[in-house]
């Protein structure tokens, strides 16, 4: 079995606080505090559904997977897919797994619009110089995601990182 540790990536984060609400329509305002302890306890579930989802297979290699989800009338995610593979099988099944798995989600704060488009950026490393350097990856392809603006500047963004065991 494999041992994932997880870490928020606080770049991630903090980009994610930074989006806008996707409904362009009326202005509200979301407090910064309600939506910084969303994205923290949304980080605790990924993390035990990371722990969860990687017992059901081979999660060895690493990469980046992105995944993307809106949350249906229900509260469970929904309309999940991946937007950036890995390019290993297990990792990214691994990564839906964990994010259809998501109970944090049903709750949101106020501000937050219904069809709010949510984007886990997950981070396989095998060890901490591969850590680094997806990281360092990721925040530049985050940074640029977001100067694009746009409905890309609106995607709800959260950040993990998980460690696998060299194959």
């Amino acid at each position: 079995m494999t041992k994932i540790l997880t870490l928020l990536l606080a770049l991630v984060c903090s980009a994610a606080m930074l989006a806008e609400p996707l409904s362009s329509q009326s202005i509200v305002v979301t407090p910064e505090n309600a939506r910084a302890q969303f994205v923290e306890r949304v980080s605790q579930d990924l993390d035990h559904q990371l722990l969860r989802a990687s017992r059901w297979g081979d999660d060895y290699g690493e990469g980046i997977a992105v995944v993307r989800f809106t949350r249906g009338a229900d509260g469970e995610p929904e309309n999940v897919r991946l937007y950036r593979k890995t390019g290993t099988y297990g990792l990214d099944r691994t990564a839906v797994r964990a994010v259809n798995r998501l109970d944090s989600i049903k709750t949101v704060p106020a501000g937050i619009a219904d069809d709010q488009v949510y984007q886990a950026n997950i981070i396989f490393a095998n060890n901490d110089r591969s850590l680094v350097r997806l990281s360092d990856k990721l925040d530049a392809e985050e940074a640029a995601r977001l100067a694009m603006g746009g409905n890309e500047r609106r995607v709800l963004a959260f950040g993990y990182v998980a460690l696998t065991p060299a194959s």
